[in-house]
């Protein structure tokens, strides 16, 4: 864990100290004067015993054991592929709606044990964040660390979304898709677009062809195959060993090109899409619901002009 540079550490004090803060939303109020990476670090050592107060109102970070289990890397290095993520997601929110994402309601679609959760009260208060996952044991961690407001399972070839119906600013799917049957894919797509407004953003990452020659899970002729079926027809997916859900193996790892998403998701239409050299296997793909033609700060712009 890297040192923590005497201006944080300052920031950190001054919080723990604030007899003002008495609410997670305080402690991230007041914590927003820290940097991304900075704020990533702090929430990386909670619990830490020299912040009782701070520690008791943060989510607690779950184990190695765990982050590794659930992405395959874990600690500094596993926060560096998150934060470029959300950076990414802030910044390009904020050029294709003209919002930025304070105060905005969020959606993390896929939640995990809440390891990009975490980073986005950065931008919004709690009540107004959710997460939801098919898997019971995300949530009951995303409980167990803290993440108990909004955190709820989901089905894993959703018709209908735990939100009751509530409606999204954001919607984030981070290494969602890249595992998702066709089927559970468009079912995905469908249910998200009815918690979407015309000037909300889909944020969803993809993988490349190249993957395939990556992935531990093929056999040559298996790679081969995903490789022709991703260029052939738009997408490529190897089921996993799980039991069918409804017919189908909804797990596995998948590939798609942006054509076919064009193609066969007439809910969405891409308005733009990102890469970072850190996670060179996953694509950033930013959707808006089709038809709505300019973004937030062109129609204002066009309001103001007319």
């Amino acid at each position: 864990m890297p040192v923590m540079l005497e201006f944080i550490e300052e920031i950190v004090r001054k919080a723990e100290a604030d007899p003002q803060i008495v609410t997670r939303d305080d402690a991230f109020t007041a914590l927003r004067e820290l940097g991304i990476d900075d704020l990533g670090l702090l929430l990386l050592s909670m619990p830490d015993r020299r912040y009782p107060k701070l520690s008791r109102l943060l989510p607690a970070m779950a184990s190695d054991e765990v982050q590794r289990n659930w992405t395959g890397n874990c600690g500094v290095e596993l926060l560096r592929l998150t934060t470029a993520f959300v950076r990414s997601v802030s910044y390009n929110y904020a050029r294709l709606t003209g919002r930025s994402l304070d105060g905005a309601r969020i959606l993390d679609y896929g939640c995990g044990y809440g390891r990009i959760a975490r980073l986005m009260y950065c931008f919004t208060e709690q009540d107004r964040f959710y997460g939801v996952d098919p898997w019971d044991k995300s949530i009951e961690l995303c409980r167990e660390a803290g993440l108990t407001t909004h955190f709820e399972i989901s089905d894993y070839l959703p018709t209908s979304l735990p939100v009751g119906q509530t409606s999204f600013d954001l919607v984030y799917a981070f290494s969602v898709f890249s595992h998702l049957s066709r089927r559970a894919t468009l079912t995905s797509l469908q249910t998200l677009a009815r918690h979407v407004s015309d000037s909300s953003l889909l944020v969803i990452t993809i993988r490349p062809v190249e993957y395939w020659h990556h992935d531990p899970h093929t056999t040559g002729a298996q790679k081969e195959a995903l490789i022709r079926a991703h260029r052939d027809t738009g997408f490529a997916f190897n089921p996993h060993n799980r039991a069918p859900i409804d017919g189908d193996i909804t797990y596995g790892d998948t590939s798609m090109t942006l054509d076919w998403i064009t193609e066969h998701c007439p809910d969405w239409e891409i308005c733009g899409t990102d890469h970072t050299i850190e996670d060179p296997f996953q694509r950033y793909v930013f959707l808006r619901p089709r038809g709505c033609t300019v973004v937030a700060a062109e129609r204002d712009h066009q309001a103001a002009t007319s």
